[in-house]
């Protein structure tokens, strides 16, 4: 493979080098003049056009109507499953309650009901409508247990009764029959619980009441409406009414209980705030008498005053003691002169003035005189006098500071200890003051506490006596007379549209995914070259003629022509007004106009993969172009698989593969046909070197010499994918033909083959779109038409 890839390079090379110009545009086709199939996609091709859509709708019409059928008719036989329903209904006004304890204190009891909020009592009172006490109260009020038609309307209809109900239930209503659950409730009864139900029964009972049982608010009122659905209208009626009922009563039997239990509660919460309050009194007595406390009023004023005045006093102690400390520290490190002049000794600084004075002095003198002269040794003198000045006032100044020093020590500690001493005692009276404070505030709020509480007593135990609901019932139930609207029109119409929806959904998703070409729309568009026939797909009974006219085909077209049909090959001799003829007819036009001044003398067919029908088309292409009179050679250079030698029914013993690799002539090795003017050049036996043989200055010889004595040369090759041999006899031929199977080859398999011979630099002529179903694109009709034309002549002979 690597030899054949350097060999393909080699001659591609030498095509473009001899071509400096850009490969020629493709041919357009009668019809399409000024079409180009250049890199780019035509504009038009981006867009989608609404005959593309429905073509693809007509396409899959059946999955869409399965899919319409089938839906439809499921949720249609489920909605006609569902029994006739009663709605019955009432409404229940909620009134402003006046709570059982009125007051701020926490502790007193209150009525659940808030009439700051009123949505949170309504969204309160619709949950206890469905609570389950609420409900298994209206199950024993009503015996439901004893009721078997109640459960009866959980059940549906079998799906045969519903398929006979979609037709009948109009004849029923008209007749003025009762509805069909009525009759079968009957049949029901055993499954149904009977007296004496256990807990699994009331569960049972209780769940198909909440299932069926609906409150819902009206909007800008203090009204809910309970709704009950039900086959039978009479008992929807009475759960209705027994669930307003049950609870109502039970709204008041709660808060007549609340406020039973608030009156019992106040009482004794007043007697025991009386003795709270005479303890509290007494507590205050006996913490006065014990800490000498006779009014509290002014100390805080007192205690405050002196806390301020000895905090001052401690500050500027600090203060003090910080400052002479950081003097008597500058000293002992030898830093006279960072001192301030307040604080310095003037006489330092003069005695320090003179040392330098006499420093200077002794310098001099001692460079004039020398160290041993008199003059410098009384310098000398003098100077040892005046460092003991020195140090004798630092002395004394250091000795100043230092008791400065200590005394600011002792008076800032005596001072933080009088702060401290003030400190603790006035932490001591507010202690007093606060428990004094506090106790004082028990007995108030004892006091307050106990004569709410006996206000509260006195009226609690009056609106017990004079306590009332604020619920009241403005609507209540009456047994409906009309049944509710199953809405199974608008479910079934529903269904419909979504039903088409998917339908048309699975249809364009499976077209999306349809990755084959199948129009000569997709391949201008995908494959972005010209169509130059589309030959139909002849199913069994396509292919079959009758039996006289079968023998007659057969006996006129000669041994080629049966051989080839004995091997399922579509050849057009067979019968002249088939639409396969009239395709391979206008192929064979296309063909003669590819070339511009003459018709192409050497041409190769060629497909992208395995099982297009190359072959197939070659010997048809050709047995059409030998109807016009034209001497016609098909050479089998598929050197790896070849066939065209099976289908005429001739050895493969000699073929081109002995030309190539002998010196020998061709002449002995082609083989003239009983068709007129055809004649075959079979691949013979098969080489080791396919590559090297075709790519052969021989080859290209044979080729030269054969379309000079030939009018047209067809040359069969193996796929492109696979191998590199197409591609390098596409480089010395006239031109090209990709067979494309309709429907089966993919688009990338055709957009590489294309793009493998313009990187070669052929010539493509076009490409043949093979075994098409007709009808499914809407070819059909004009082949056909043509077909009955022909059809009509050969009778008339």
């Amino acid at each position: 493979m690597a030899q054949e890839r350097v060999e393909l390079e080699r001659v591609s090379t030498a095509r473009v080098a001899l071509d400096a110009a850009p490969p020629p545009r493709y041919p357009a086709l009668a019809g399409a003049a000024g079409t180009e199939y250049g890199l780019g996609y035509p504009e038009e091709y981006g867009r989608i056009h609404l005959l593309e859509v429905w073509r693809t709708i007509r396409k899959r019409r059946w999955l869409i109507a399965a899919t319409v059928v089938i839906v439809t008719s499921i949720v249609t036989v489920e909605m006609f499953r569902i029994k006739t329903a009663y709605q019955a209904s009432a409404m229940i006004e909620i009134g402003k309650d006046v709570q059982a304890v009125q007051g701020p204190s926490a502790a007193a009891v209150q009525d659940d009901s808030d009439n700051f909020y009123p949505l949170v009592r309504i969204k309160t009172y619709m949950i206890e409508l469905k609570s389950r006490p609420l409900l298994s109260d209206v199950a024993a009020r009503l015996r439901l247990d004893q009721r078997p038609e109640f459960l009866a309307a959980e059940d549906r209809r079998g799906v045969w009764s519903a398929i006979k109900s979609i037709g009948g239930r109009s004849a029923l209503r008209e007749a003025g029959e009762s509805p069909p659950e009525q009759a079968s409730d009957a049949a029901d009864t055993d499954k149904q619980p009977g007296p004496g139900a256990d807990a699994n029964d009331l569960a049972a009972l209780i769940r198909a009441l909440d299932k069926n049982l609906s409150v819902e608010p009206i909007r800008d009122t203090r009204v809910i409406k309970v709704v009950f659905t039900h086959t039978d209208p009479k008992l929807a009626a009475e759960v209705v009414n027994a669930v307003t009922q049950s609870f109502i009563a039970r709204s008041f039997s709660t808060k007549a209980e609340k406020y039973n239990n608030a009156a019992s509660w106040l009482d004794r919460s007043t007697r025991e705030l009386q003795a709270k309050v005479q303890k509290a009194e007494q507590s205050v007595a006996d913490y006065t008498r014990d800490h000498n406390i006779y009014s509290t009023e002014g100390k805080e004023t007192l205690t405050t005053d002196k806390l301020s005045r000895l905090h001052d006093q401690v500050m500027r102690a600090e203060t003090d003691r910080l400052l002479k400390g950081s003097l008597y520290e500058e000293l002992n490190m030898g830093r006279l002169d960072r001192l301030s002049e307040a604080f310095s000794d003037p006489k330092i600084s003069e005695l320090t003035k003179i040392r330098g004075e006499l420093a200077a002095t002794y310098a001099q003198l001692s460079v004039r005189y020398g160290p041993e002269n008199p003059r410098v040794a009384e310098s000398k003198k003098q100077m040892a006098e005046i460092d003991n000045q020195i140090r004798a006032s630092r002395a004394s100044l250091e000795a100043r500071l230092r008791a400065d020093y200590e005394r600011s020590a002792r008076d800032e500690v005596s001072l933080k200890g009088a702060l401290d001493r003030a400190k603790t005692e006035a932490a001591r009276q507010n202690q007093d003051a606060i428990q004094y404070g506090i106790l004082k505030q028990d007995v108030d709020t004892a006091k307050s506490l106990y004569t709410e509480f006996l206000q509260k007593t006195n009226q609690a135990n009056l609106e017990l006596a004079q306590q009332s609901s604020a619920l009241h019932v403005i609507e209540p139930a009456e047994v409906p007379t009309f049944p509710v609207d199953a809405k199974r029109l608008q479910g079934v119409l529903i269904a419909l549209f979504v039903s088409l929806c998917a339908g048309l959904i699975f249809a364009f998703l499976l077209e999306y995914l349809d990755n084959t070409i199948k129009t000569v729309d997709d391949v201008a568009r995908f494959v972005r070259l010209p169509a130059l026939g589309v030959i139909p797909m002849m199913t069994a009974g396509k292919r079959g003629l009758g039996p006289k006219r079968r023998a007659y085909a057969l006996a006129a077209a000669g041994p080629a022509a049966r051989a080839l049909l004995a091997s399922q090959a579509e050849i057009v001799e067979c019968d002249s007004a088939s639409s396969a003829a009239e395709a391979y007819r206008v192929l064979r036009t296309s063909v003669l106009l590819c070339a511009a001044g003459s018709p192409p003398r050497t041409i190769l067919v060629t497909s992208g993969q395995q099982g297009e029908g190359k072959t197939t088309t070659v010997i048809n292409t050709a047995v059409s172009l030998a109807q016009l009179g034209a001497k016609v050679l098909i050479i089998d250079c598929d050197l790896r698989r070849p066939s065209a030698h099976k289908l005429f029914k001739l050895p493969n013993t000699a073929g081109l593969s002995t030309y190539l690799s002998r010196e020998i002539d061709v002449e002995a090795l082609i083989h003239t046909q009983e068709l007129k003017n055809l004649s075959l050049l079979p691949c013979g036996p098969i080489p080791p070197n396919p590559a090297e043989l075709l790519s052969s200055q021989k080859m290209k010889d044979l080729l030269s010499a054969m379309s000079e004595r030939f009018d047209h040369v067809l040359i069969d090759s193996p796929p492109l994918i696979n191998v590199t041999d197409p591609i390098i006899l596409s480089t010395i031929v006239d031109g090209v033909i990709l067979v494309v199977h309709g429907g089966r080859s993919t688009r990338d398999v055709a957009r590489r083959a294309r793009q493998e011979l313009v990187n070669a630099g052929a010539k493509i002529f076009g490409v043949v779109l093979n075994n098409v179903d007709m009808r499914q694109h809407k070819y059909d009709d004009y082949y056909c038409y043509y077909s009955k034309q022909y059809d009509s002549y050969g009778h008339a002979q």
